[in-house]
């Protein structure tokens, strides 16, 4: 059995000068503007009293060390291979993700007990429009941090930025029901406000974080057991391998995903058994050329195998695939 290792020379990539400047800008644009809310947030709630703006604001704050901790994840993850890390450090930036996770499932704590305990006490609510404006404004800036994140996230492959774009996604919801508590939960009925819509909407914020630290937490643990590529990638794989010449069938097939266009694979071609190592080594780099044309492969490992139809070898022939 022959062995051929071929490193990825055509997949779609951004420059790592380029990719490393791209998420320092948005590092800059998201600490900016995350730091003026928490700011914002958290001092007008502690003057108005308001647990749900507060939980807001905590949010903000906790945002600003997910939002560093994604740039150093992806300045580590930048790295090139070396001899100890041959396959690079790509994982490091989800395993900074399951730490954005953790940050996000503490904060979550932190609010549910300040709600709860604001049910207990029964504080009424007093309306003042710096809690209405700062809301307001919070759900126009994570909009814009929302898109920033996902959209340069996808362009430079980074998942630590897709994590911290969805966790700003969850914010925009937090800060809409936040507007909701500070208007709605300060109408008085029958002499008596609402006030227990400010600490269950706190609660629900805490319930919504949880969620998304989950979301989180399974996309990095996927990522970080060697989730295999999806049904259609191997069945294309497949596809594509067969249609090269001399290739007699495809045997089998193992793969990990780092991310949606970083993929590895570990291949079985088998060939006539007559041909020459030179010839099957020139057969297998046709298979890599090919595949590494229409699909995101990174690593393309070839194992080349012998075919003896009469050995009831389990393999994916022509034949069988028609």
């Amino acid at each position: 059995m022959s062995t051929i290792p071929i490193e990825g020379k055509n997949a779609a990539h951004v420059d790592r000068e380029e990719r490393m400047k791209q998420a320092r800008n948005v590092m800059i644009i998201g600490l900016v503007l995350n730091v003026i809310l928490a700011a914002a947030k958290i001092s007008i709630s502690l003057i108005f009293e308001s647990i749900s703006l507060f939980a807001d604001g905590l949010d903000s704050a906790l945002d600003i060390a997910t939002i560093i901790l994604g740039f150093v994840a992806i300045k580590i993850a930048d790295r090139p291979a070396d001899s100890d890390h041959q396959f690079g450090h790509q994982k490091f930036e989800n395993f900074f993700s399951l730490g954005i996770a953790l940050l996000l499932i503490t904060s979550s704590g932190i609010i549910g007990y300040q709600a709860v305990t604001r049910l207990i006490v029964q504080t009424d609510l007093v309306f003042h429009v710096l809690n209405v404006i700062i809301a307001s404004t919070s759900i126009v800036l994570k909009g814009i941090l929302v898109w920033i994140n996902i959209r340069i996230g996808k362009r430079i492959d980074s998942p630590s930025l897709i994590a911290n774009g969805l966790n700003f996604r969850t914010d925009i919801l937090t800060s809409i029901v936040v507007l909701i508590s500070v208007t709605i939960g300060t109408i008085k009925i029958n002499g008596k406000t609402l006030f227990w819509l400010d600490p269950a909407i706190a609660i629900l914020i805490s319930i919504v974080i949880i969620f998304t630290a989950i979301k989180i937490t399974r996309e990095s643990a996927h990522v970080l057991l060697d989730k295999s590529a999806d049904k259609e990638i191997i069945d294309e794989i497949i596809k594509i391998s067969r249609r090269q010449e001399g290739v007699k069938g495809i045997g089998a097939i193992r793969s990990r995903t780092i991310s949606e266009s970083n993929i590895f694979v570990d291949l079985d071609v088998f060939l006539d058994p007559e041909m020459t190592i030179e010839q099957g080594h020139d057969i297998a780099n046709i298979v890599e050329e090919a595949i590494r044309k229409e699909l995101p492969v990174k690593y393309l490992q070839i194992h080349i195998e012998p075919y003896h139809p009469g050995d009831g070898v389990k393999c994916i022939s022509e034949a069988e695939e028609e």
